[in-house]
């Protein structure tokens, strides 16, 4: 079973960094919107560090969205989706791969999106690095789970693109939520109880999400 995952997460990466379709895109929108949202933050320094764990989390959702969308969307096109289903594999497991591959192309994101905040709105993001991998990690993780179940269902709409971001951003909120002030408490240096309780509560979201993501995988490819 892991090799078949592996293989399964392999195969999208290696397609994608051949083909480049999706992530340089990601990337661009990823930047134009950080810098948007820096010079935007036109506050007194101590007031930065409030808001840009929220605007960085913003950036990566929105730059994010279509490369969670294409991952499943581009095979549909291609035609390989259902011969991907025909392989001798679970859909929770294909899901998983899905999952997992979409948590590399957020982390790509999250290593421009981070440091550029950083510099940009002058919050020490990277102080406690560590921390802020931990809450990158949940995060993506988060976002990933309720992104690729829901655009194998939106994979037979039109204009699923645009749906995606409207369907997709109501159940992710406490996602978006708990990294945000996560993020914000890392940048304050403030590493505490109250820190500890939003990283507690962006688990028990990916928990949840994902386990709802592998039990409803199965009607998401009826559908």
């Amino acid at each position: 079973m892991i090799r078949k995952l592996w293989w399964m997460i392999h195969k999208d990466l290696v397609s994608e960094s051949r083909a480049r379709r999706v992530w340089p895109g990601m990337l661009l929108l990823g930047i134009v919107v950080a810098l948007l949202f820096s010079f935007q933050m036109d506050l007194p320094p101590g007031e930065k560090g409030r808001i840009a764990g929220s605007l960085l989390w913003l950036a990566i959702f929105f730059a994010g969205m279509p490369a969670i969308e294409r991952s499943v969307a581009t095979e549909r096109e291609e035609g390989c989706w259902e011969g991907l289903l025909l392989y001798p594999v679970t859909p929770a497991l294909v899901y998983v791969a899905k999952l997992l591959a979409n948590v590399v192309a957020l982390g790509a994101l999250e290593c421009i999106l981070i440091p550029l905040f950083a510099v940009l709105a002058d919050v020490p993001l990277a102080a406690h690095p560590w921390a802020m991998l931990l809450v990158a990690v949940l995060g993506d993780v988060g976002l990933a789970a309720v992104g690729t179940l829901l655009s194998v269902l939106a994979g037979g709409m039109r204009q699923k693109g645009s749906l995606l971001v409207i369907l997709v951003l109501p159940l992710v909120v406490p996602v978006l939520l708990a990294a945000a002030e996560a993020t914000r408490l890392a940048g304050e240096d403030a590493l505490g109880a109250e820190w500890s309780r939003w990283v507690q509560l962006l688990f028990a979201f990916d928990v949840v999400f994902v386990a709802a993501g592998t039990m409803l995988m199965d009607f998401a490819v009826e559908d």
